[in-house]
């Protein structure tokens, strides 16, 4: 009984490790579509960007941060004989760059929660 547990719960890891990767390509095949558009047009989708850094070459930062609660996992322990809590929470720092003229030049994003199903 507890090895097809384990077998089922090693699929259900990879099909999630597997699905994840794929969603986090789209995120990047999703974002880069900005690039060479004019920054205020992303803005006007997006929203807002929660932080704007000026560089010192004058080109700007545009982030974009999206947090959740997350939430907490609890599961006994038969080897510490203990109960184990896990915070998990989730995060996407999606940053564009623009140059002089406003023009995105270059995406970077960087979290658990990047992903897009486009």
């Amino acid at each position: 009984m507890k090895t097809r547990i384990l077998k089922s719960a090693i699929i259900l890891f990879a099909l999630l490790l597997t699905t994840s990767c794929i969603s986090t390509k789209n995120y990047a095949n999703r974002i880069s579509t900005w690039q060479g558009s004019n920054v205020n047009g992303l803005i006007s989708s997006w929203g807002p960007p929660g932080e704007v850094y000026t560089m010192p070459n004058g080109n700007t930062m545009y982030t974009w941060l999206y947090t959740s609660d997350g939430y907490v996992t609890k599961r006994y322990n038969e080897y510490t004989k203990q109960m184990v809590e896990r915070n998990n929470s989730s995060y996407c720092s999606t940053t564009f760059t623009a140059n002089s003229e406003d023009i995105i030049i270059n995406w970077q994003f960087k979290g658990n929660a990047c992903i897009s199903f486009k």
